[in-house]
């Protein structure tokens, strides 16, 4: 079981190119740092004057399975879905945020959002495969 899981990790990673994993680092470390942390684990700077602490985002796995859901943990962060952790959505809906800001049509944000889940799911630490039902 545990050999299947680490032949599906692989595959997974490989779906993703490093280069899709580098940039998807460089859009967290600009958007997301400060509140979940330089090491994803939920201890940026502004987690300490939030209401609600950012999720520990290497764990992700252990909730949602490993490889991560794409298309749920991309609704989390474009908006689409709301994050119950949150609350009233204290967490910036990015979709909405990186196309005002500029950076491009829908595909092109939703390029950026998928090099984002690419990046968080190379620094999953748990094991949890996901169910195959």
């Amino acid at each position: 079981m545990i050999l299947l899981a680490a032949l599906m990790l692989i595959n997974i990673a490989s779906a993703a190119s490093a280069d899709d994993v580098a940039q998807g680092r460089a859009i967290y470390l600009q958007h997301c740092a400060s509140c979940h942390g330089l090491a994803a684990d939920g201890n940026g700077p502004m987690a300490r004057v939030l209401t609600t602490p950012p999720a520990n985002l290497r764990q992700l796995s252990e909730r949602y399975g490993n490889p991560l859901p794409v298309d749920q943990i991309a609704r989390y962060i474009d908006g689409r879905a709301d994050v119950k952790a949150h609350g009233p959505r204290d967490m910036p809906v990015w979709g909405k945020r990186f196309y005002s800001e500029g950076q491009g049509s829908e595909s092109q944000v939703k390029d950026l959002i998928a090099k984002l889940v690419a990046y968080l799911q190379s620094i999953q630490t748990g094991v949890r495969s996901a169910s195959r039902n």
